[in-house]
C-alpha cells in the first residue's frame, strides 16, 4: 500500500504532466492574426513564414518604384515604407497567406504554414492607392501561443504581438 506522501507525489506528477502536455500544445499552436482597418481604403495584408529572422531579411521581392521601374528588393529594404508598389515575393516555397480588409472591417485568421521557431513577416499594401507598400512587420516571437494584431489607420497603422498562453504563468 502506498503512503500518503507517495500518493501526493504521484498526484502532483500527474498534474504537472497534464500542464506540460497543455503547454506543449500551446507551443505548437500557430499565430493568430487580427487586422482592424480604421483607414478609409482597402488594404491587403500578406503573411509569410520563414525559418528565422536572417532568412526573412534575405527574402526577395519584385517591387515597382515611384518612377514605375520594376526591380528586386530584399525584405531588409522593405522594413520601412519606401514608396514601393506591387510588392510580390519572388522566392519559391515560402508559405504565403493573404487577407484583404475593407474600411471599417476586422478579420482574424490563423497563420497557415507556421511551425515552432518560424518567424512571421507581414507586408501591408493600400489597394486603392496603386498597391502602395505602407508597412512591414517582422514577428520573431517563437514560443507559446502568439497573438498578432495590426491596426490600419491614416498614419500607416500600428501593430501588437503577444507571446503567452493561458498556462504561461506555469512556464518560464
Amino acid at each position: 500500500m502506498a503512503s500518503r506522501r507517495t500518493t501526493a507525489l504521484l498526484v502532483v506528477l500527474i498534474l504537472l504532466g497534464g500542464f506540460s502536455l497543455a503547454a506543449g500544445e500551446a507551443i505548437d499552436a500557430p499565430p493568430t492574426l487580427t487586422v482592424t482597418n480604421k483607414d478609409d481604403t482597402t488594404h491587403r495584408v500578406t503573411a509569410y513564414t520563414v525559418e528565422d529572422r536572417q532568412s526573412a531579411l534575405l527574402m526577395n521581392f519584385a517591387v515597382t518604384t515611384i518612377d514605375g521601374e520594376r526591380r528586386l528588393a530584399t525584405l531588409s529594404q522593405l522594413v520601412w515604407p519606401d514608396k514601393f508598389r506591387n510588392v510580390t515575393l519572388t522566392d519559391d516555397e515560402i508559405p504565403t497567406q493573404r487577407i484583404t480588409i475593407d474600411p471599417g472591417d476586422e478579420a482574424t485568421t490563423t497563420i497557415d504554414g507556421w511551425t515552432p521557431g518560424n518567424v512571421t513577416v507581414y507586408i501591408v499594401e493600400d489597394l486603392e492607392n496603386n498597391e502602395t507598400h505602407i508597412k512591414t512587420d517582422i514577428k520573431t516571437c517563437t514560443v507559446r501561443e502568439q497573438e498578432h494584431s495590426i491596426t490600419l489607420k491614416d498614419s500607416g497603422g500600428g501593430g501588437f504581438s503577444s507571446c503567452s498562453s493561458s498556462v504561461g504563468w506555469l512556464l518560464p
